[in-house]
């Protein structure tokens, strides 16, 4: 059996969390997800993904709160994936650890690209065989 990419989804809307659960190809990862920030911290520790999706606004922790939590012992990629979409936000976001912002809406097709460059990048897509389906799906 062919390894896969552990990608972990933190988001608190459902219709959400499903879109990016169906939108990152599954043949080449493996996508967990959780709808609050301390389940999404508990998960990572346990988890140990590739890559963390992160909503700002959580029910619980400010998705902020949850990036400078997880980059206490978390050391792979993070995206946060929001609806605020000004500077400030996005500042803040990667001061706080994150690799990236990306904002809501998006497209499938864009977010697939986004995520893969950020995983090529750190260096888990050659290590998954298949991987180069990542773009095609």
């Amino acid at each position: 059996m062919d390894a896969t990419v552990p990608v972990l989804i933190i988001e608190d809307d459902d219709d959400i969390r499903r879109l990016l659960e169906l939108a990152l190809p599954r043949t080449t990862m493996t996508i967990s997800s959780v709808g609050t920030g301390s389940e999404g911290v508990e998960a990572c520790r346990a988890e140990d993904p590739a890559l963390v999706t992160v909503d700002i606004g959580l029910p619980d922790i400010d998705g902020i709160e949850v990036v400078q939590q997880l980059r206490e012992f978390y050391h792979g990629t993070i995206v946060v994936i929001s609806a605020r979409s000004a500077e400030r936000d996005r500042a803040t976001a990667m001061a706080a650890g994150a690799d990236a912002f990306l904002t809501k809406p998006f497209r499938p097709r864009e977010l697939r690209s986004a995520i893969t460059e950020l995983l090529e990048s750190s260096g888990h897509r050659s290590d998954v065989p298949g991987a180069d389906l990542l773009d095609g799906q």
